[in-house]
């Protein structure tokens, strides 16, 4: 028969029983609640493969929805000019009477309107380089030619193209826009992102309490560090690139019809190149003929052959005659 005397006991040792471990899992969610771990399990190896790290971003990322992850880009095609980073290039062709003044007259246009020379050459008609400057080089070497770049500030562009281009008679200029506006927000986002992910990570250095933790941890801030240095000279180069306009200048004198000594016409040089024209002509016909002379000794060869046979010929067909006649006599 079934006592319900002895079942009482038992009764109360399963409900004690039931109330201990509701009590211990109790105390456990408290205790990963306080250690900021929701029991969710990520992908270690995005956090180098630590355990505990893991957990501890999706619990970061959780009571953080604002933070943005990925690249954050947008459209700029509204964006008005003057907010536009835009790279502009010009070359300018000059023809001057002096290649040596018209240097002097745009090095004190750079300094008039906060330029800086970036290259500088001056060479002969030749494109030899001429380092050195002087009236006997000029004589010796005939016209010459400079070729300068200058970075401008973008607000005296204008101002400096137009008195460039005074500084002799202007034969060819063209200019190029590259609007990087676009290309900058795209970097300057991804850097922002990068950079709040270094200090998400730098976080969760301070709250990690295992050697392990500390060096994936490490790992991933030295890449992300090296991937904002990257993106931050990527981008200031842009901002450099759009801040400063790139001017070359190209620089000629006139070519003079005769010599700049003015003495000579050119009667010696018209000489000098008709000797060397024949001569010239000797050296051909002398290569040809040594070049062929084995087909003339081929072919005197084959005359003096044919001579004999052909003579050979001719004295039989005489012997012959002569016996015929001799015959009918």
């Amino acid at each position: 028969m079934w006592d319900r005397r002895s079942a009482r006991p038992l009764a109360r040792a399963i409900a004690a029983t039931l109330a201990l471990a509701l009590l211990v899992l109790a105390g456990c969610s408290t205790l990963e609640a306080d250690l900021g771990l929701d029991g969710q399990t990520a992908n270690s190896e995005e956090y180098g493969g630590a355990p505990g790290v893991a957990e501890r971003a999706a619990t970061d990322e959780a009571l953080a929805p604002d933070v943005v992850t990925e690249p954050a880009t947008g459209d700029v095609s509204d964006l008005p000019p003057e907010d536009r980073l835009i790279v502009r290039t010009k070359t300018l062709r000059l023809e001057v009477d002096a290649v040596r003044d018209a240097i002097d007259d745009i090095q004190a246009l750079v300094e008039k309107h906060g330029a800086v020379v970036t290259a500088l050459q001056v060479a002969n008609d030749s494109e030899s380089p001429i380092y050195r400057y002087d009236e006997a080089t000029y004589t010796d070497s005939g016209p010459l030619v400079g070729y300068v770049t200058v970075r401008v500030p973008v607000a005296d562009f204008n101002a400096f193209v137009n008195d460039a281009s005074g500084v002799g008679k202007v034969l060819f200029q063209a200019e190029t826009s590259d609007d990087v506006t676009q290309q900058h927000v795209d970097l300057s986002a991804r850097l922002e992102n990068l950079r709040v992910e270094e200090q998400r990570l730098r976080e969760f250095f301070d709250a990690a309490d295992k050697v392990e933790d500390m060096l994936a941890i490490e790992r991933e801030l030295s890449r992300v560090r090296g991937e904002i240095e990257s993106l931050d000279a990527q981008v200031s180069y842009l901002e450099r690139q759009a801040a400063m306009a790139t001017v070359t200048i190209e620089l000629s004198e006139p070519k003079p019809i005769v010599r700049p000594s003015g003495t000579d016409w050119g009667f010696a040089d018209a000489i000098t190149t008709g000797f060397r024209g024949a001569a010239g002509v000797i050296k051909v016909l002398i290569t040809f003929l040594i070049a062929v002379s084995p087909l003339f000794v081929l072919a005197i060869a084959l005359f003096f052959i044919i001579r004999a046979i052909v003579r050979a010929r001719s004295k039989r067909r005489r012997t012959a005659s002569a016996d015929t006649a001799s015959h009918d006599a």
